[in-house]
């Protein structure tokens, strides 16, 4: 086909909205490829290696489908990612790589993965332009010529491999690990890709740089982060997700190093076009077998999951199983008036029971009215909730000082903010104003109460700011 993305965004009356920097990398990534297909939502696609956009989710036996006639070096797309109802195609993909959302001109989050695991792209790369590093705990000084530190002098890496001081005690390793990463990432003026100090290189790591993303990680079945291979690039938007990880490393050391990660990824993503990079499994290689002939880094002797909260935390990263938020972490932050009326949270509710392009809708229509009139909110945050037990979840968070429901078929009016500024909400929580929404379903608007929640548990961590 000789259609271009711009093309296909053009003949779509519902395109969703789209940020420079997200179209600027869709156009990268699909430049790589042979063709783009906007699927129907039936046919076929065997097209060799084509890119594939899917504009609205449908049933398993269409997906299905889809799935069976892909090339093997096809690409799916999916513009508005943050849909769960697309989780069904992202679990018989291999994800590829996101790009979060930032403010009203790029609300949502987009999503690509292929039917092959991701992989380096024809071109030329230099080594040099990466720096590899990893530190280590201990009262001796590591033998340099054995371990990781032996492959990255075979295969030719810079590198800096550092003893930390143990004096730092368990409470602390987490910090003393971003504090490293961030110190050595200020220093070098060129990406830096953290690896750790058990693990051991087959092949030259060479992905992430050759994607150019900014930061990439492997993830686990059940979507928990692996932080044993982290790739930084020198952007902006890696040094928001260094800062806001070693804010939250500080404020919660007795939490497992890959959550706190993790809802550092989902703040970043939620108000940056962070790029991250889905990397495969050939990248941490857990288990105790032979090592593929595509093995990079070997992982057996790494021991990072086995903190006493790991499997706590687990449920609370089950979205990241599909790469994207789930209730009560917020879609969409956006800024507003400074020491204004606080923070004001946007529920979405009954997502599921909507179209891809209703979602898309009421998102935008929610941002647009945020940035055209804040009403005085200092934040404003978009939680998409499916089911009921997540609007609860949003509602059991009680440090927000307003709280907005609305639905997926409802589309806030752009004074929708501005008018709240003439209700008495405690005495009226539910009558909606007709300047609120343009949809048919009442709105319920609920200040939450003055209790403050159990500050040993990061409910909050997700209202960081990254500057």
């Amino acid at each position: 086909m000789n259609d271009s993305l711009d093309d296909i965004l053009r003949q779509h009356a519902r395109t969703p909205r789209l940020g420079a920097l997200q179209l600027a990398r869709l156009r990268q990534v699909i430049s790589r490829c042979h063709g783009i297909v906007d699927w129907d939502g039936v046919s076929a696609v065997s097209q060799p290696g084509a890119v594939v956009i899917v504009f609205e989710a449908t049933h398993a036996v269409r997906v299905q489908a889809l799935i069976e006639s892909l090339h093997e070096n096809a690409i799916v797309i999916l513009l508005v990612g943050e849909s769960p109802a697309f989780d069904g195609l992202k679990s018989k993909l291999h994800a590829h790589g996101s790009l979060g959302a930032e403010g009203a001109d790029a609300p949502h989050q987009v999503w690509w993965g292929g039917v092959k695991p991701l992989a380096v792209p024809t071109g030329l790369y230099r080594k040099q332009d990466t720096l590899f590093i990893s530190s280590f705990e201990g009262s001796t000084t590591q033998d340099k010529d054995v371990g990781l530190t032996a492959d990255l002098k075979r295969l030719g890496l810079d590198h800096v491999v550092t003893q930390i001081s143990p004096d730092t005690g368990n409470a602390r390793q987490g910090m003393s690990k971003v504090d490293f990463i961030i110190e050595q990432w200020s220093q070098a003026c060129r990406p830096v890709f953290w690896i750790d100090a058990q693990a051991r290189l087959a092949n030259l790591p060479l992905l992430p740089h050759a994607l150019g993303c900014d930061f990439a990680v492997n993830r686990r079945p059940n979507g928990v982060m692996n932080t044993g291979a982290l790739f930084f690039h020198q952007t902006e938007r890696a040094e928001a997700l260094l800062d806001i990880w070693r804010r939250l490393t500080c404020r919660h050391s007795n939490l497992p190093e890959s959550f706190l990660l993790d809802q550092a990824w989902a703040l970043t993503n939620a108000q940056r076009e962070i790029e991250t990079a889905w990397l495969p499994n050939t990248y941490w290689q857990k288990d105790d077998v032979k090592p593929r002939a595509d093995s990079t880094i070997l992982a057996h002797a790494c021991n990072n999951d086995d903190h006493p909260l790991e499997k706590f935390a687990e449920q609370m990263q089950l979205g990241r199983r599909f790469e994207r938020h789930q209730a009560p972490e917020a879609h969409l932050v956006m800024k507003g008036a400074a020491g204004g009326r606080g923070l004001i949270t946007v529920v979405i509710r009954d997502i599921l029971a909507g179209s891809t392009s209703d979602i898309a809708e009421s998102v935008e229509a929610a941002a647009t009215a945020f940035a055209a009139d804040n009403g005085g909110f200092s934040q404003m945050e978009i939680v998409l909730c499916g089911w009921e037990d997540e609007v609860r979840s949003v509602l059991q968070i009680e440090d927000y000082a307003w709280t907005l429901m609305t639905d997926v078929s409802e589309r806030l009016r752009p004074n929708c903010f501005s008018s709240l500024k003439r209700r008495r909400a405690k005495h009226d929580l539910h009558a909606p104003e007709s300047s609120l929404s343009s949809g048919s379903f009442p709105i319920g608007l609920a200040p939450n109460s003055d209790h403050q929640p159990d500050s040993s548990l990061p409910d909050r961590t997700r209202h960081s700011r990254t500057n």
